[in-house]
């Protein structure tokens, strides 16, 4: 029997995946990419577009001959499993996927994964779950209350994963912020061998004390990047949003991450369009983006999800200005990334170098996540044996979005 897998989401539906797809594998599946007798979509519903593209994948799916067996799991299969079953194609939805493993594999459960397909670096499970309930946020209700995976579960799955060959590892959550054992287990993690870098996904902003940028700051293993979201500049809409501190307060932290982390960068995720977001309101939000140490934006324009509070908020921007406001502050995170990239010309950062190639070059990933484009010279002995691994790379040039660099001498 052959399985496929398709995730939509964040990091945690792409580890919720990679236990799933060993347990098939425990059933004695053959994981696959095509022409598969069991199709798992691992859904999304943080807005509604994942969701629609979920359903227009199941069809697609059961149009296929012969037709597979077509599962559906995930935050979608939490939040409405109706409407999934009424897609044409669908056989079963569940969202608890050790319901899929016990019930429909009839195998045991697997405390951890041991490997993570078609990636480089790995993403370890630390947390899961949230109770913010931001007005806007259906995560809460898909993934439940916050609860802390156990360090002794976590340390076994990095010296399996490592002992697979991964030196990289991410660690994820629902809401990083919310594991209060979290610099525990980075510490525990930093003193395993043959762990190289150690990164956080995204972290709420009251998640990052000073105790914690400071062991980021002088720890030779973790990641100098940060991914914080902001979702809007303006109190007024902080405050709509129940997001529980100021623009005053979140401006603060990004100093203080500079401060005891130099040459980190800052990701930050933004919501356009909420309801009562006017010109005033926005211009809040690209002001301090601009003014800010922030390197990178992930923009979200704003949709309703049900079960939230915002649903019942009034004044929502028409789709035409979320449109347009996304695309400013698209172009000014483009902006801000070509000025944090600039400052790192000539200077020697120690990069991950990928598996996969770009268009012929190879790509190495820096501490702060930048990716650099690094051309092999096959008749160079020093170019020998870097086709993965950790090298030190010297970064020469800035063309747009790419960033080119030499190994270092």
């Amino acid at each position: 029997m052959r399985v496929s897998f398709k995730t939509f989401g964040c990091r945690l539906n792409q580890y919720d995946t990679e236990w799933l797809r060993e347990e098939f594998e425990l059933a004695g599946f053959e994981i696959v990419k095509d022409n598969a007798d069991v199709c798992v979509v691992n859904t999304c519903t943080v807005t509604a577009r994942p969701c629609k593209e979920a359903r227009k994948l199941i069809r697609a799916w059961a149009r296929k001959s012969p037709k597979p067996f077509i599962i559906a799991t995930g935050c979608y299969a939490k939040i409405n499993p109706d409407e999934i079953l009424q897609v044409n194609g669908i056989d079963l939805v569940e969202s608890d996927l050790k319901k899929i493993a016990r019930d429909f594999l009839k195998v045991p459960l697997l405390s951890g994964i041991k490997s993570f397909s078609g990636r480089d670096k790995a993403f370890v499970k630390v947390q899961e779950g949230c109770d913010q309930f931001c007005s806007y946020c259906i995560v809460p209700y898909a993934r439940g209350k916050p609860r802390e995976r156990p360090l002794k579960e976590i340390l076994q799955e990095v010296r399996d994963l490592a002992q697979n060959g991964y030196q990289e590892f991410v660690l994820t959550g629902t809401n990083l912020g919310k594991c209060e054992n979290l610099l525990n287990v980075i510490r525990a993690i930093e003193k395993i061998p043959e762990v190289r870098r150690l990164g956080l996904g995204s972290i709420e902003p009251l998640g990052i004390p000073d105790e914690l940028l400071e062991f980021i700051g002088s720890s030779p293993k973790c990641s100098k990047y940060f991914h914080i979201p902001l979702q809007s500049g303006d109190n007024k809409i902080l405050k709509s949003m129940r997001r529980w501190y100021t623009r005053e307060e979140y401006e603060a932290l990004l100093h203080r991450i500079k401060e005891k982390v130099p040459d980190s960068a800052i990701g930050a995720d933004v919501i356009v369009g909420f309801p009562g977001e006017g010109e005033s309101e926005f211009l809040n939000t690209y002001n301090l983006i601009a003014d800010s140490p922030i390197s990178r934006l992930h923009i979200f324009r704003y949709s309703r999800r049900p079960m939230t509070q915002a649903l019942n908020l009034e004044n929502e921007p028409q789709d035409i200005i979320k449109r347009e406001r996304s695309k400013t502050l698209i172009e000014l995170g483009e902006k801000k990334w070509m000025e944090f990239r600039t400052q790192f010309i000539n200077r020697t950062l120690e990069a991950h170098i990928e598996s996969s190639s770009q268009n012929g070059w190879l790509v190495g990933v820096s501490s702060n996540y930048i990716k650099i484009l690094l051309q092999k010279q096959n008749s160079c002995a020093k170019y020998e044996n870097i086709d993965s691994g950790f090298v030190n790379l010297r970064i020469k040039k800035i063309d747009g979005a790419y960033t080119y660099g030499e190994l270092a001498k």
